[in-house]
């Protein structure tokens, strides 16, 4: 089988609350609560950070429209550190999941909109105690690479190009709209890790 996974909200918990309210800290106190969580984050939507995770825009370039929404006092180091605050350290029991998968001859995939300092963030977590990313995946998609975009269909196109045609395909993401497409492709899906392992005894 192939087992596809997304890696916010899958892989790595993440708190998007938390992240808004610590960005809201770094702000001028009158323009606190002007902050739009929705208008900001913009999933799939018309803000910076979806041409970032586009990659339309460097890391460089997303650091200017943060700073802009910031105290002048406020550094760059101070944003990025809030920015990675969204993302949960993967946890070891995930990871020994995807090896298992990957030993027991399946092939494993990581299908992400993400963006650069995320994944610089994420990345090294998987390469620790003679282990690397290769030894978790067979195949990495991330948005801001391919720049592509779930639950848009040529980021699954993509992944239908990679994996065996003739494996059937198991999709885990938290999102709907994403697992939707998915469904889409014939693939079965599931919302988090503890029911895929329901499902599969794993």
């Amino acid at each position: 089988m192939t087992f596809v996974f997304d890696m916010g909200g899958v892989l790595s918990d993440i708190d998007v609350p938390g992240f808004m309210e610590r960005f809201r800290q770094l702000m001028p106190e009158k323009e606190q609560c002007s902050l739009d969580p929705e208008v900001l984050l913009a999933g799939g939507g018309d803000s910076f950070l979806h041409d970032y995770e586009l990659g339309l825009i460097t890391t460089g370039e997303a650091l200017n429209h943060f700073h802009a929404l910031c105290r002048s006092d406020i550094t760059y180091e101070q944003i990025r550190q809030v920015w990675l605050s969204e993302l949960a350290p993967v946890q070891e029991g995930k990871k020994a999941l995807l090896r298992r998968l990957r030993q027991d001859g399946h092939t494993v995939c990581l299908l992400s909109n993400t963006n650069e300092m995320h994944w610089q963030y994420i990345e090294p977590m998987f390469c620790y105690d003679g282990y690397t990313l290769d030894d978790h995946f067979d195949h990495v998609f991330l948005s801001f690479r391919l720049h592509l975009y779930k639950p848009e269909k040529p980021i699954y196109d993509e992944v239908c190009k990679a994996v065996p045609y003739d494996e059937p395909v198991i999709y885990i993401d938290d999102a709907e709209r994403n697992r939707k497409a998915g469904e889409q492709k014939g693939w079965k899906t599931f919302e988090n890790i503890d029911a895929l392992s329901k499902a599969f005894d794993l």
